[in-house]
């Protein structure tokens, strides 16, 4: 921490109030950043990710995480994506039109079209919530498995007529496929360990504004964001 002497030389600057604000948290902006599997593309190229590794990507700012992640799926939804245009389109839902579109569409290479289970997910280490979008053939293939640790409540629990059960820590990992002359990396979802550390655990208050806030994109998209 600095000594009263070395402020000594700022004493001119002007208070300014925004001194005083907590940084922005993903759920004060109202979405949560991306958490992705980085096989190849552009942060690779850019040496802001190892190849294989999970990166956390906010706009410009990339986390690497290695290739593990220990996280808490605590929601999830269908979602599409189509990057080919000027703008981005965006459609949650397996039975939109939109979605059933672009689902079609990204058969195609190199279309800008992707479709798959987005999940609302708490990181462990970090101590964010996240967005995991399993978006390709190998994602979605891994991605029902995470499915089993999402939390029922007892209400939906009674509803459908199923066991209530809280959210379980799921461990993704990173696997190398090859096949033929091509090889990628995929994910891998394992049990997560029995006992977790988290140094910042959310609270429940927490929690349900980060699934209300996942749950509104489905509604409502938020034209401002950069994602």
């Amino acid at each position: 921490m600095a000594d009263s002497n070395s402020l000594v030389a700022f004493s001119g600057i002007p208070f300014s109030q925004a001194a005083l604000a907590k940084p922005k948290q993903n759920l004060d902006r109202g979405y949560a950043s991306r958490l992705q599997l980085c096989s190849k593309g552009k942060l690779i190229d850019e040496g802001k990710v190892r190849p294989g590794c999970f990166a956390i990507v906010d706009g410009d700012n990339v986390v690497d995480l290695g290739k593990e992640v220990t996280l808490i799926p605590l929601a999830c939804l269908d979602k599409a994506l189509d990057v080919s245009g000027e703008e981005v389109v965006v459609a949650f839902g397996e039975d939109n039109p939109e979605y059933i579109r672009i689902s079609k569409e990204s058969t195609v290479q190199d279309s800008g079209c992707m479709y798959g289970p987005v999940y609302l997910v708490f990181e462990t280490s970090t101590c964010q919530f996240l967005e995991l979008f399993f978006n390709n053939k190998s994602g979605r293939n891994e991605a029902p498995k995470l499915a089993t640790f999402l939390p029922i409540s007892a209400e939906a629990a009674k509803a459908y007529k199923v066991e209530a059960r809280a959210p379980r820590a799921a461990t993704v990992k990173s696997k190398l496929v090859k096949k033929g002359k091509w090889s990628w990396f995929a994910p891998e979802i394992v049990d997560g360990p029995a006992t977790l550390d988290v140094e910042t655990p959310p609270s429940s208050e927490d929690i349900v504004k980060a699934c209300e806030n996942f749950a509104k994109q489905a509604i409502v998209e938020d034209e401002d964001r950069d994602r």
